[in-house]
């Protein structure tokens, strides 16, 4: 395989795992950080980002020494019933991240047209997920991989010219009255490190590798390091520019949301980013609607398969939007996947030796620690 040609296939590999990084957290960050740690905001989103890379790194092991042609009947029983149990848990964080994605962009759409209105953002999610249930149990999802890259291409777009509008108004307010950050909230170091333990799903996604079976190992692998450091630079590019402005914005009594900054900022951008939202979520609930019906076909449970499987979840994902607010969703996914990220730590430990077998172990503690006590921002 030529250079081109193996470059060229890694970065189609990484528009799965970036899109749904992106669709996991590009519209909610920013005012998540703010609120639970103010001023310290890309600090924290660099510690975020690190303890991703770090959990994608025993993801990528797994790839390649736990899925490995002749490696699944040598592995010990004890590793076998944990995949078993990593792959029944990411089953539950697809059905919660799906009511979240779905969730983000009601919130969106309505916040753009008419602000306020909790009931409208409840019933466009809960339809969303009817239209995605309904559509996948009668002919399925298949074959929506262009959705998934045309909002890929639509959120890289938009990001770059929201930064390049960030970094404008950075630069005035620079030369003008100076930039303020946000206040420091009254949360101790303990409740600032639980509330970030809480948004683990903003930069969920890189796991997503490992269901690409079409894909060759080596090439999920680096397609997985592409995606985690294309995100962690736009993550922390945004999060640094945008903290002052949010401290303006709410200062000038405007809510604390990228779409009310944005409105003050760039009131141009302002439709791109609700068809944005709209895109990027959708496409991000289809393909982790698909995820999850795929792992439940995987597992053998016989009782949920087929149209049986997308009512289940869309039964699930339609309860948790009509029920709880976003905030709220994003602690609840985010435990969900810290659980599946502590399970395939384990997975990981349990296949290495040395310092690896020792590093591995200790960031599972720290993802069952977040799985049982992560707390949202408030």
């Amino acid at each position: 395989m030529t250079a081109d040609r193996r470059r060229r296939d890694v970065l189609l590999a990484a528009a799965t795992p970036l899109a749904s990084i992106f669709g996991s957290g590009f519209l909610i960050i920013v005012p998540l950080l703010t609120r639970s740690i103010g001023p310290y905001a890309v600090v924290g989103m660099a510690v975020v980002c690190l303890t991703a890379w770090l959990v994608g790194n025993a993801i990528r092991h797994n790839v390649l020494r736990v899925e490995a042609p002749g490696r699944a009947g040598t592995l010990p029983a004890g590793v076998r019933r944990l995949e078993r149990a990593s792959d029944a848990t990411i089953i539950v964080a697809y059905v919660i991240s799906v009511a979240l994605y779905v969730r983000i962009l009601a919130q969106f759409v309505v916040g753009y047209v008419e602000p306020g209105m909790a009931g409208a953002e409840h019933a466009l999610a809960v339809g969303a997920i009817a239209l995605i249930t309904a559509v996948g149990a009668i002919r399925g999802l298949h074959g929506l991989d262009l959705l998934e890259r045309v909002a890929l291409a639509a959120v890289l777009l938009l990001v770059t010219a929201i930064v390049v509008a960030f970094a404008v108004d950075d630069l005035a307010l620079l030369t003008g009255t100076g930039l303020e950050l946000p206040p420091t909230p009254g949360n101790g170091l303990t409740d600032s490190a639980l509330v970030l333990g809480g948004i683990v799903i903003t930069v969920q996604g890189f796991e997503t590798i490992r269901y690409l079976p079409h894909v060759a190992p080596a090439t999920r692998v680096a397609a997985s390091r592409v995606a985690q450091l294309v995100s962690t630079v736009v993550y922390l590019l945004l999060v640094a520019l945008a903290t002052p402005l949010m401290a303006q914005a709410v200062a000038s009594g405007a809510d604390d949301t990228l779409l009310e900054l944005v409105e003050l900022v760039a009131p141009a951008l302002v439709l791109p980013l609700v068809l944005c939202a709209v895109l990027s979520q959708l496409s991000a609930a289809i393909a982790d609607t698909e995820a999850g019906i795929g792992n439940i076909a995987a597992l053998g449970w016989t009782t949920f398969t087929g149209r049986r499987a997308y009512l289940l979840l869309g039964v699930v994902a339609a309860a948790l939007v009509a029920t709880l607010d976003t905030y709220a969703i994003v602690v609840i996914a985010s435990r969900a996947f810290a659980a599946y990220y502590a399970l395939q730590c384990l997975v990981a430990g349990r296949t290495s030796r040395g310092a690896a077998r020792c590093g591995y172990t200790v960031l599972a503690v720290l993802m069952a620690a977040i799985a049982v006590l992560a707390r949202p921002a408030t």
